[in-house]
C-alpha cells in the first residue's frame, strides 16, 4: 500500500510538473507583441530597440561649447507629442531640468517667448532666458520643427530645437537640441554633459506624457 502511494505520489508530482512547464510555455491569451517599426526607417528601428533616449552632441561653429542632442522612441501619435512640446507654461512641472517656466508673451498655436530658468554645473549657478520658440515649420515629409532662439538672458546664447515625426500613426521619434554658452567660466566637458542630461530630461518627459495621453484617448474609446 505505501508503495502504491508512494507511486501515486511521484505520478502527481510529474504531471503537475508537466501542466507547469505547458502553461509557462503556452502564449497568455491577449498579450500584445511589441510593436516593430518598419526596417528602412533606421533610427526607429534603433530607438525602439534601446528602449530609452539615445544622447549624442556635435560640434558648434565658432564655438568651444557643443550641441547636445537626445532622441527617444515614442508609443503615441505625433499630434500628442507635439501638444506636449508646445506646453512651454508647464515644462517646470514636467520636466526636471526646469527651474521656471513661464509664457511671457504669444498665443498658443503661435510664436511664443517663454522665460527659462536652468541650474548647471551641478546647480552652483543658476541660468535664465527668453526664449523664443517660432511656430512648428516642416521638417521632412512626415515631421516638424521648433526652433527656439534667445532674446535675453544671462548667458551668451542658448538654443533649442524639438524635432518630431511620425513613424505611423501611432508611433513617432523626438529629438531635442540645446546648445547653451554660458559666461561663467567652465569646462567645455562638464557643460556639454549636463546639457545633455537636460535634452534627455526633456525627451523622456515628453514621451511619458505624450504616451500617458494616448492611453487616456484609447481607454475611452468605446
Amino acid at each position: 500500500m505505501a508503495t502504491m502511494t508512494s507511486k501515486l505520489f511521484r505520478f502527481g508530482s510529474l504531471t503537475a510538473l508537466a501542466l507547469g512547464a505547458a502553461l509557462s510555455l503556452a502564449p497568455v491569451a491577449g498579450a500584445q507583441t511589441a510593436y516593430v517599426p518598419p526596417a528602412s526607417d533606421g533610427q526607429a528601428v534603433k530607438l525602439a530597440k534601446l528602449g530609452k533616449e539615445a544622447k549624442s552632441n556635435y560640434a558648434m561653429k565658432d564655438s568651444k561649447f557643443k550641441v547636445a542632442r537626445a532622441e527617444i522612441f515614442i508609443n503615441a501619435p505625433m499630434a500628442q507629442v507635439k501638444t506636449a512640446v508646445m506646453d512651454y507654461a508647464n515644462y517646470s512641472s514636467f520636466i526636471p531640468k526646469f527651474q521656471k517656466s513661464k509664457v511671457i508673451k504669444g498665443k498658443t498655436g503661435e510664436a511664443q517667448e517663454v522665460f527659462l530658468q536652468i541650474p548647471i554645473l551641478h546647480g552652483a549657478a543658476t541660468i535664465w532666458a527668453v526664449e523664443n520658440f517660432a511656430i512648428p515649420a516642416a521638417d521632412g515629409k512626415t515631421g516638424e520643427k521648433i526652433v527656439g532662439n534667445m532674446v535675453k538672458g544671462n548667458v551668451d546664447d542658448l538654443r533649442a530645437t524639438w524635432r518630431y515625426r511620425a513613424v505611423d500613426d501611432k508611433h513617432t521619434v523626438l529629438s531635442l537640441d540645446i546648445y547653451i554658452a554660458p559666461k561663467v567660466a567652465a569646462p567645455e566637458s562638464t557643460v556639454t554633459a549636463e546639457v545633455e542630461d537636460a535634452c534627455g530630461d526633456g525627451v523622456r518627459a515628453v514621451k511619458e506624457r505624450a504616451e500617458d495621453a494616448a492611453k487616456k484617448v484609447a481607454s475611452a474609446k468605446p
